[in-house]
């Protein structure tokens, strides 16, 4: 692939509509409160975390025999192998979170252009510093650790479209409520994992910013929703019907599928091993429990973005009862 040619296969085309708020008049309590928050709550990636130490030494990055116990595959690795996919598979998640912490940077950018309300927009600005933290702390992990793999095609697709819109509610849902959600449960669940000092302070700090992100889309969506036209609504209803769809990770053709390339880096089968983890490993079992039934379910219901027209489609999945 030539320079150009890979420098188009980044580019993401958009047409962005700026609104300015010239009234200056409060319209979200629950927004101000949130500014007040980050504003104290900010921190340096370069003093807060001890990058003197070497990464995955003083513990495992990740707890192989938590993450892939009921597997088939696990009990035939070497010890040499296991610490192998230690390292590979966690460079492998990280990458991605790094990949979608860049995606939350550009999009929250945009939110500051296009979000109608000026104590929204106070908050987004906000945002915008947490995500280039956070970009700038998982890429120096991974960097320490391993290499950093390429972006999933499904993250990308999602994070394409998100930044692609002009609906601003529709970016915020998408990256505040579904990415920051997926996040939160991924970071949560690798926190769950780890044994090495510098990941589980790293993940903590992040963790104590993405409280924040999530509640910021529900509280600005919550204010625009009940007012939204119904094609509109529907329109919001359909893009997370089809993000949660992809996400599931419960067959061939869903879920965060690139991790196959770990799996034939070892000089093994893939798409087996694929599907020895989506049948027999309660860390994915775990993982979907949390992102959809515990968090993003509830909030989708709160919001009223699970109509009767939408909700037969997800008790189709098995994500509503």
């Amino acid at each position: 692939m030539t320079t150009a040619q890979s420098a188009a296969a980044r580019r993401v085309t958009y047409q962005l509509e700026t609104l300015w708020d010239y009234d200056y008049v409060p319209t979200h309590d629950e927004l101000a409160t949130l500014y007040e928050t980050a504003k104290k709550n900010q921190w340096n990636g370069s003093t807060a975390i001890d990058w003197s130490r070497p990464v995955g030494t003083e513990g495992p990055v990740l707890n192989v025999q938590m993450a892939f116990q009921g597997t088939e595959f696990y009990g035939k690795l070497t010890d040499e192998e296991k610490k192998e996919v230690e390292i590979r598979v966690s460079a492998w998640r990280l990458s991605q979170f790094l990949h979608g912490e860049q995606g939350a940077l550009v999009v929250c950018g945009q939110l500051v252009n296009s979000i109608p309300e000026l104590d929204a927009k106070l908050y987004a600005s906000t945002q915008v510093v947490d995500e280039g933290r956070h970009v700038e702390v998982f890429e120096r992990y991974v960097k320490k650790l391993h290499k950093i793999y390429p972006v999933d095609p499904l993250l990308k697709a999602l994070l394409d479209e998100i930044l692609a819109t002009n609906i601003w509610e529709l970016k915020l849902l998408g990256m505040q409520m579904i990415v920051e959600g997926l996040a939160i449960a991924a970071f949560n669940l690798m926190r769950k994992q780890t044994g090495d000092p510098t990941l589980a302070d790293l993940l903590d700090y992040v963790l104590q910013d993405e409280g924040r992100h999530v509640n910021f889309g529900y509280f600005a969506l919550r204010r625009s929703i009940p007012t939204m036209e119904a094609s509109r609504r529907e329109l919001l209803e359909d893009f997370t019907f089809r993000a949660c769809d992809q996400m599931y990770a419960r067959d061939e053709r869903t879920g965060f599928q690139s991790v196959k390339s770990v799996w034939r880096e070892m000089g093994w089968d893939g798409d087996a091993v694929w599907r020895d983890a989506i049948a027999n490993s309660p860390t994915t079992k775990a993982f979907n429990s949390f992102l959809f039934r515990d968090n993003l379910m509830p909030r989708l219901e709160r919001l009223g973005l699970i109509s009767e027209r939408i909700a037969p489609r997800y008790r189709e999945l098995g994500l509503l009862t």
